[in-house]
């Protein structure tokens, strides 16, 4: 009994020796106190200092990044921007504004070179109550033989200019004429029609004053020089609603010039060159010139065409018959051998 008494108790502390053993390697949570409060401490204390590394790492490579970066792109891009860029364009672009101002300012001495005279080449007209009664365009010109202040004798060329001209006329003169008048300086054109009858008209001369200030060192400067020009159209009479044209230079010496009240000596001529010439026009609203008739020197002779053609077959024809005796005599030749 009593043995078994001390393996019963031999037993109990072999059970509590275990059970000891168990608690304190923490399979037991009933003590919620003790060993669970270090696990978790540890556990903590591990993930904290993890968490703590990687922040740090992250803290550490993130300043470098901004600290580094940043201030060198400001530094560099924004310093050589200005400084650069800005003096250079207003450097460069205030030297170049100056030159150009300079260059204008030397244009004026092209300004003071003579403007070219007006060409001779007119187109004139007469209009009353939307009726063009009279229209010219062409050249209208005088060859002058006058004496100079060196003593020498030369031609002076006067025409009526295309611009500049004062041009004044008249639809309906009371004994029926028409006429246009050509005015610059101190020099006057007139042209002067008449009606030949109720269905045609004609012209009838061309008046003309120039001044002898115009010709280049002439002797009678100063002075007058009136002229009266018959030009002899051909034909001399044109339908009413038509136009005279001449492609051809008309030129004539039938002139009457005196200069002041005396008779001028030295020759003149005037002419008109490819000139077309409308008066007595009825049609309302026309500006254009009107059917055009032309003048006998623009019409082309037949007779030369003609005369060529009548060599040319001629000569075939001496040809031909040369080519026959010459063959003819040829085989002749061969029958007798």
């Amino acid at each position: 009994m009593a043995r078994f008494t001390v393996v019963f108790a031999a037993l109990l502390l072999v059970s509590g020796s275990v059970i000891a053993e168990s608690d304190f390697n923490g399979f037991d949570i009933t003590d919620p106190s003790g060993d669970t409060t270090t696990t978790e401490d540890d556990t903590t204390t591990t993930t904290s200092t993890t968490t703590t590394t990687t922040t740090s790492s992250t803290t550490t490579t993130t300043p470098e990044t901004t600290t580094t970066t940043t201030p060198e792109t400001t530094t560099t891009t924004t310093p050589e921007t200005t400084t650069t860029t800005t003096p250079e364009t207003t450097t460069s672009t205030t030297p170049s504004t100056t030159t150009s101002t300079s260059s204008t300012t030397t244009a004026p001495p092209t300004t003071t070179t003579p403007a070219p005279k007006p060409t001779s080449r007119i187109n004139y007209n007469v209009t009353e109550n939307n009726v063009t009664c009279v229209k010219i365009a062409g050249e209208i010109f005088f060859n002058i033989n006058y004496s100079r202040t060196d003593n020498t004798t030369v031609i002076g060329k006067v025409f009526v200019p295309s611009l500049g001209v004062d041009v004044s006329g008249s639809c309906n003169e009371t004994d029926g004429s028409q006429w246009i008048s050509f005015t610059w300086g101190k020099n006057v054109v007139q042209m002067n029609f008449d009606p030949a009858d109720k269905d045609s008209w004609t012209f009838t001369d061309l008046t003309a004053s120039l001044s002898m200030d115009d010709l280049d060192n002439a002797t009678a400067a100063g002075k007058t020089l009136n002229l009266t020009v018959d030009y002899n159209f051909n034909p001399g009479e044109v339908s009413v609603n038509h136009s005279f044209i001449c492609r051809a230079d008309l030129s004539t010496s039938n002139v009457t010039a005196m200069l002041d009240k005396d008779h001028y000596n030295s020759a003149v001529t005037s002419t008109l060159k490819n000139i077309q010439i409308q008066a007595f026009n009825k049609i309302g609203k026309e500006k254009d010139f009107v059917d055009s008739v032309h003048c006998t020197a623009d019409n082309i002779s037949d007779v030369v065409p003609i005369a060529v053609g009548c060599a040319l077959a001629g000569l075939v024809v001496i040809v031909l018959i040369a080519y026959l005796v010459g063959r003819r005599r040829r085989s002749g030749a061969y029958q007798s051998v």
